[in-house]
């Protein structure tokens, strides 16, 4: 024991002193210039300087770039002396990988200086009167703080008459233009922060270019630049005035969510005594027990209950008999007995199903021909469970037409009284942001077309639990995403958080008399059995359907453990064969030994996805 302790104490040092080796290793990025010269035909020339101090040892460098750029290369050179030709530089060996570029050099505790150079395409719109390059270095994947960021664009004439400069997604930079071009600054361009630049210049200066749209944008441009610095002006006081609006709303919710709870006809209000629940649950079919707790659906496991009903009706007999596979061990027969009473078209697909095997004491089967048998070849394994597949899909059909398993619940009117206020108001929050928010003029139309396409979707289903929950999963995203990260939104999406949360716990149905006091008592009998405080008692019969009950609601092994503890268990072998051993029975009924649970019928497939490229570009820079 104290040697393991000491391997323990061992280990555990060497995983600390591993975190704290790799917790010393560090870089930063000291200094980038970018300089950025866009071509009469629209492409640009970019050149990139960047400035890295390690902390340790590092095998290279990344920079991810999200447009269409070609040419990408890299190189080393000495600080301050930058040649006119790469040629006379190191060269790096660069690799590509999802618009990510690794470039391998080996660095430890020193500063080092890259030039990295590419052509971007593909970026640049040409109208008849003005020409448009809006794009991002860096944006929020970017995981490395920048110092001393500068970009230089430059307009293919190098002149900057009749320019206009826009940044948006940026309050930390600074925008101003030069003789020959714009310039970006930035003394710390903070990691998940995005720096988009707009830079609008004669549309004549791209020369070898065709037009991209042949329509004037400059006043739609201009009217949309105006129109974010308005709205960019007042966002803190608009996002203010919606505040107290939606905390109220969230207080409303979750008393209105308590209550619906306490009214819901859903509730069970008779008689809670374990007593009580005990006598409906041993009363019940165990197959409809079986489809009551599966919210009314068979799993593949349902033919269990499928046969232990059959039993305690009596037209099956269970016996346990030595297996006919592995020499020692057992396993269950079921005998189908040939003069008992009718059976409807469920029981008699299960016996054609299963029975194939007949003697003297007639049609029977075995649950060892059932199970996972790794001896035999993954074929056979496969067609076995294609097999059991159709055909438990067959019998689940039957079964579930039965004419007592049809209406066993009702919508409830009043989850509509819910959803439908909940809905109106989500698209009027919704639609407050995209009116006081700085998103594009396209977005302020498309979004709420989106949003109310989506509502009214969901208020011609109002009472589909479904339905409502999908409608809010969408209308959080697109709050998270499309907004500003402000408390309003944060309050917002709490909002639709607990909306989503409420309509999804909150049934939207009812179950009707008789059916809701089964329903409750196989919830309060499966806690029973799960905690061992279902009891034995001294009837072996009853205590074999009990322990029927536990397997169907999955707490067979539970207990079983209990019933091992009988004193006459031993003696009950041939009368009672699931108490002869009670352990190895609930095991040997267990859903994870049937072949079913191999039959992967369906093969997974996993398609690469690759990122394409952005003309709006973005993208980072790292080290590894």
């Amino acid at each position: 024991m104290k040697r393991l302790t000491y391997i323990g104490i061992i280990m555990l040092s060497i995983f600390v002193l591993a975190g704290w080796e790799d917790g010393e290793r560090s870089f930063t990025i000291d200094e980038v210039n970018i300089d950025a010269q866009i071509n009469e035909d629209g492409t640009i020339d970019v050149q990139e300087q960047f400035s890295y101090t390690f902390n340790g040892s590092f095998e290279g460098v990344t920079r991810s770039i999200h447009s269409g750029d070609q040419n990408f290369q890299a190189f080393l050179f000495e600080d301050g002396v930058l040649p006119e030709k790469t040629s006379n530089l190191e060269s790096l060996k660069v690799e590509e990988e999802d618009s990510t570029y690794r470039i391998f050099t080996e660095s430890s505790n020193e500063t080092k200086h890259v030039l990295y150079t590419y052509t971007i395409k593909g970026s640049v719109n040409k109208y008849p009167d003005i020409a448009e390059f809006k794009y991002a270095f860096f944006d929020n994947s970017n995981e490395t703080d920048l110092n001393n960021v500068q970009i230089v664009i430059h307009p293919p004439n190098q002149k900057m008459e009749d320019t206009h400069l826009f940044l948006h997604e940026d309050e930390s930079g600074n925008l101003s233009n030069s003789d020959n071009g714009l310039v970006y600054t930035n003394s710390l361009l903070e990691a998940g922060e995005a720096s988009m630049l707009r830079f609008i210049f004669p549309a004549g200066q791209l020369a070898g270019m065709e037009l991209t749209k042949d329509s004037p944008m400059l006043d739609k441009i201009l009217a949309e630049e105006k129109d974010y610095t308005e709205r960019l002006e007042n966002l803190d006081a608009n996002m203010g005035k919606a505040v107290p609006i939606i905390w109220g709303l969230i207080g409303v919710l979750i008393l209105t969510t308590l209550l619906v709870f306490f009214i819901h006809p859903y509730r069970y209000r008779g008689n809670k005594s374990e007593d009580a629940l005990m006598r409906i649950l041993e009363q019940t079919d165990p197959l409809f027990i079986k489809y009551l707790q599966n919210s009314l659906h068979l799993p593949h496991d349902s033919f269990i209950a499928g046969l232990f009903s059959l039993k305690q009706r009596g037209i099956v007999n269970l016996t346990e008999v030595p297996s006919a596979v592995k020499e020692g061990d057992r396993t269950f027969r079921f005998t189908w007995i040939k003069e008992n009473k009718t059976v409807d078209m469920a029981d008699a697909f299960l016996q054609s199903w299963l029975f194939t095997k007949s003697d003297s004491s007639g049609d029977y089967f075995l649950l060892e021909d059932l199970l996972d048998n790794k001896d035999e070849a993954d074929k056979v394994i496969k067609e076995k469970a294609e097999q059991f597949e159709a055909n438990f899909n067959r019998w689940a059909v039957l079964v579930e037409g039965r004419e007592d398993y049809q209406g066993l619940h009702r919508k409830w009117k009043g989850y509509s009284l819910l959803s439908i206020p909940l809905l109106i108001i989500s698209f009027i929050l919704y639609n407050y942001f995209v009116t006081i928010d700085t998103v594009s003029q396209t977005a302020q139309w498309v979004l709420p077309l989106i949003a109310g396409l989506l509502t009214v979707v969901a208020l011609i289903f109002n009472r589909n639990k479904w339905v409502n929950v999908i409608y809010y999963f969408i209308i959080l995203m697109m709050t998270l995403i499309g907004f500003s990260f402000t408390s309003a939104v944060i309050l917002a999406s709490v909002f639709y958080f607990i909306t989503f949360a409420s309509l999804l716990i909150i049934p939207d149905y009812y179950w009707k008399n008789g059916v809701k006091e089964i329903n409750y008592a196989t919830f309060k009998g499966y806690w029973l059995f799960i905690r061992k405080r279902y009891p034995t008692g001294p009837d072996p019969s009853t205590l074999e359907r009990r322990l029927e009950y536990a397997i169907v609601l999955g707490a067979g092994e539970k207990y079983g453990e209990q019933c091992g503890n009988a004193e006459q268990a031993m003696k009950w072998n041939n009368t009672y064969p699931l108490l002869h051993n009670p352990v190895h029975a609930t095991t040997s009924f267990s859903p994870s030994n049937l072949i079913l649970y191999t039959a992967a019928l369906s093969s997974t497939s996993s398609m690469n996805s690759t990122s394409s490229p952005s003309s709006t570009g973005g993208g980072g820079a790292g080290a590894f």
